[in-house]
């Protein structure tokens, strides 16, 4: 009877630190990039200059467009509806622009600060 409670009690003890050890394993990185993989500031810094990657309006754009027509088409929306549809789009994009500017506006601050 003595064994049984011991090995009981063992295997609570094991089966705790083992519950204990891997929620401090899995509460790790979960894709942050607050942590160490940041974005290059130089990379990102380019890019602003040179109008690539995030920075390209009319390719962004142009591929928005694409995919909203595409969702126009599978809901079968009629003229008066796609007119509308493209109304609350465009409303959506000018809050985005509004926005982006304000982003680069910083992000322009803070690649003269780095670069200066």
């Amino acid at each position: 009877m003595k064994k049984n409670i011991t090995s009981i009690l063992a295997a609570g003890a094991l089966s705790s630190a083992l519950f204990m050890g891997s929620s401090t394993l899995m509460a790790d990185n979960h894709g942050d990039k607050s942590r160490g993989d940041r974005y290059d500031m130089t990379e990102m810094c380019e890019n602003l200059r040179e109008g690539k990657g995030k920075f390209n309006k009319e390719e962004r754009q142009a591929r928005m467009e694409e995919r909203r027509a595409a969702m126009a088409d599978r809901l079968k929306l009629n003229d008066e509806q796609r007119e509308i549809w493209h109304q609350i789009h465009e409303e959506k994009r000018e809050k985005h622009e509004k926005r982006m500017e304000k982003w680069q506006e910083k992000l322009e601050k803070r690649c003269a600060k780095s670069k200066g």
